[in-house]
């Protein structure tokens, strides 16, 4: 059976509704990472994974340990979903699925927001009162 005839047999199956669930909180988690790289003034996840030498391992485990735990429960599920239709897993498979449902969105949210954030003007901050001063 080729990858996309099982992704075809996995998405009609029991399974179907991880391929949102687990790609939204991929991207909900995307979402906060890149909020917080933007208030910390770092550069996109993607462009300091790939370019920014000095802040490689550092991105690289930032993301790592975001993505461990739904990553690790992405590949769990579709292992079990592929024992349960087709009687036999293919991890590589699973690990592909895996990651497409979770490693990338979290990557592309991660990077997109950072941009957004750091683009987007930031509030007028207001400045209480001095005490004793006129309102």
């Amino acid at each position: 059976m080729t990858l996309l005839a099982a992704l075809q047999a996995l998405s009609g199956g029991p399974g179907r509704l991880r391929f949102i669930v687990q790609p939204l909180v991929a991207i909900l988690l995307g979402i906060r990472d890149g909020r917080l790289d933007a208030a910390a003034g770092r550069a996109p996840y993607v462009f300091a994974v790939l370019f920014a030498r000095d802040r490689r391992k550092e991105a690289v485990l930032s993301g790592l340990r975001t993505v461990i735990k739904p990553l690790t429960l992405a590949v769990l599920i579709d292992m079990l979903i592929q024992y349960f239709i087709f009687r036999h897993v293919r991890l590589w498979e699973a690990l592909l699925v895996g990651t497409g449902l979770v490693a990338l969105p979290y990557v592309a949210a991660r990077g997109i927001t950072n941009r957004v954030t750091r683009r987007r003007p930031a509030p007028p901050r207001r400045h209480p009162p001095a005490p004793g001063a006129p309102s």
